[in-house]
């Protein structure tokens, strides 16, 4: 079974007003194996046992998943949490391995044999990217990655090849996308040579205001150079936003009041509330929380209702084995685990 009681989102973190999270991954494939579209299903099965017997060996523990053995509803927890991906997910013959804390984690012949994360809280691309090179390192004495002298680490993709390194930031740009000028960072974000997609959604539409960017190629860059660029985009992402913040905050500070206030009050006595709206309503308090409208509950707990208001997460409080639920239960049950988040903070007359 899946926890989701501890992860990144409830712990804080460097610029974490702006920087909601940094992620590092790193694309690797066995030497003399096929690609993984290309692989049988006894290959397949030779990889994850390759790949299980190294991380054996390590001083962490990783608990080994098997997605098929896993209901839907778990599978679309880890979906949600960003540790797998949407075609991983239900593809059959998957194997994802995490440690305790869920901020390391490795998929297993998704497009390459093995691609392993670290993700973490704020701004700390340096610190997930020592943290996943050092896991990388371990594993390598233990397993033949496919490589050359040419090309570097080879991949089933040929922009994952080379160090294979794919660098990112989540970054909460709520006022950018209120004055209209997100449509300018993304074309910046263009210029520098980096990618930039909605957390949920894409282009300028990212549901809760929440955008992603990173490196799109791995191959001809060294490590320190993506790492470099995407932290240098995200610092001056950072700066812009919180500049934006601030006019915002001088010129139009009532209708910013207004705006939060109503917010935090919509989720503070709701008792219906879509995930869709709930994500609208907590990015604006979060907002809200950074300007120091709101004094409490403190960003990490805003940033984990995010998370946890998404459908799975809301299913799962249920105790359900599978994907099927009442939307009005789940609609339900979403606005009660809000309310219950602000608790202290929101008086709970009448509660059930």
């Amino acid at each position: 079974m899946i926890r989701i009681d501890r992860s990144w989102f409830s712990t804080p973190g460097a610029e974490q007003d702006v920087a909601v999270s940094s992620r590092v991954r790193l694309s690797r494939n066995l030497l003399g194996i096929p690609f993984p579209p290309t692989l049988s299903k006894e290959e397949e099965q030779q990889v994850q046992c390759q790949v299980i017997d190294a991380f054996s060996t390590l001083p962490d523990h990783f608990d080994p998943i098997y997605l098929d053995r896993l209901p839907a509803l778990e599978r679309k927890i880890l979906l949600e949490q960003n540790i797998i991906s949407q075609d991983f997910s239900v593809s059959p013959n998957k194997l994802v391995l995490l440690n305790e804390d869920r901020r390391i984690s490795a998929m297993v012949n998704e497009e390459d044999h093995l691609r392993l994360a670290c993700l973490d809280t704020g701004l700390c691309l340096k610190e997930v990217y020592e943290a996943a090179n050092d896991l990388d390192s371990r594993l390598e004495d233990k397993l033949h990655f496919a490589a050359s002298i040419e090309w570097g680490y080879l991949s089933s993709r040929l922009e994952n090849a080379g160090t294979g390194l794919r660098a990112s930031v989540m970054l909460h740009m709520s006022a950018l996308a209120t004055d209209g000028t997100i449509g300018w960072i993304l074309k910046r974000i263009n210029q520098m040579g980096l990618q930039i997609k909605g957390y949920w959604g894409e282009g300028d539409n990212s549901l809760g205001d929440m955008y992603q960017i990173s490196n799109p190629v791995s191959i001809g860059l060294r490590e320190k150079e993506i790492l470099s660029s995407v932290e240098e985009a995200a610092r001056e992402m950072v700066d812009y936003e919180r500049k934006a913040r601030e006019e915002t905050m001088a010129s139009r500070r009532i209708e910013l009041e207004d705006r939060v206030h109503r917010a935090f009050g919509i989720l503070g006595a709701c008792r219906l509330i879509s995930s869709k709206e709930a994500i609208t309503l907590l990015s604006t308090v979060r907002l809200g929380v950074s300007l120091g409208i709101i004094k409490q509950p403190g960003m990490q707990a805003i940033t984990a209702l995010m998370i946890q208001a998404q459908k799975a997460h809301v299913q799962k409080s249920l105790d359900q084995t599978d994907d099927d639920a009442d939307n009005k239960l789940v609609d339900y049950t979403r606005a009660k685990l809000i309310r219950h988040g602000l608790q202290g903070h929101v008086r709970e007359d009448n509660d059930v």
